[in-house]
């Protein structure tokens, strides 16, 4: 199966109400009896966090995706949703899996010359529904020739069955804690090298609410730098959609990164918004390279 998709409004209707469903949202500390996502098990809900692909010479950057079904029962049937990270714009396509499948695709082939993050929810008929059976790496080559391979970050569905549709047709999926996981709010970067000697690149996203069009999520994330002594430098970042940019660019108060963390100095970051918040952090130094799913420190709660 490879052919390209073509980017338009998507025909099946899946709302992501996320974490704006009722009333107001806080932020929490982490629960160790409460239910969030990680990159470690199987889910209902993948995300993938980061795709890219250059058109004219995939071999100088691409993205290879690849989804698993690890039941060996039953069959898996899945819609993906592309989303494109400079406009919000959603492509889509469908893909089933028999038990014990593996699939792999390349995104120069799909939907080239984009970069922005994939979602894939299990689904019944087309409707949303519990399959916590997915997991799912993407291998990345950036067009400056740093690679990462990052897992899918997975969602259980805790609740049984499909998800009831409303009366325009259209599907809220509830990232409560009891339909499916809450999304977090709080992520960190466990720790950085000096940005003198290394090249660190944050992919930050929060989810758009509206898979149907593509609705465009603008929010401000608070952030702390620590330097090693544990010395904080704040700041914030403007987040429309999508964000894939280097730590230089990003934190460049105060005398830069630069100056907060010198050469043969290591740091960490903190990131808080009050909306949904996921990301990755991939990095290239002269003896280190690669890439990580960035660290839950805090979810959303609600009042």
């Amino acid at each position: 199966m490879t052919q390209k998709i073509v980017r338009r409004l998507i025909s099946s209707a899946i709302l992501f109400s996320a974490l704006f469903f009722t009333g107001s949202s806080v932020l929490a500390q982490v629960n160790v009896n409460s239910y969030y996502p990680n990159d470690i098990r199987p889910g209902s809900i993948l995300f993938f966090n980061r795709y890219t692909s250059n058109p004219n010479n995939p071999q100088q950057g691409d993205t290879q995706l690849n989804i698993t079904n690890v039941s060996q029962s039953l069959r898996a049937e899945l819609h993906l949703f592309l989303v494109d990270g400079a406009t919000c714009t959603v492509a889509d396509f469908f893909l089933s899996l028999t038990q014990n499948q593996t699939s792999s695709f390349l995104l120069s082939d799909y939907d080239p010359g984009v970069q922005g993050y994939i979602v894939a929810v299990a689904t019944n008929g087309g409707t949303p529904a519990q399959f916590n059976h997915l997991i799912g790496t993407v291998y990345i080559r950036e067009t400056d020739g740093r690679t990462a391979v990052l897992p899918a970050i997975s969602f259980l569905k805790r609740s049984p069955g499909e998800i009831q549709p409303k009366q325009d047709g259209s599907y809220s999926l509830l990232f409560n804690g009891i339909e499916y996981e809450q999304f977090p709010s709080s992520l960190a970067i466990s720790s950085f090298n000096s940005q003198v000697t290394d090249q660190g690149s944050l992919v930050l996203l929060s989810p758009t609410s509206d898979l149907t069009f593509g609705a465009v999520n603008q929010i401000s994330i608070f952030t702390l730098l620590y330097d090693d002594t544990e010395k904080s430098f704040s700041s914030s970042i403007q987040l429309r959609c999508y964000l894939y940019s280097s730590l230089t660019n990003l934190f460049n108060r105060g005398g830069s990164i630069t100056r907060q963390v010198p050469a043969g100095r290591t740091g960490w970051i903190r990131m808080s918004a009050t909306s949904p918040l996921i990301g990755s952090f991939i990095i290239r130094g002269p003896v280190f390279s690669g890439g990580h799913n960035l660290h839950t420190s805090g979810a959303a709660a609600f009042l």
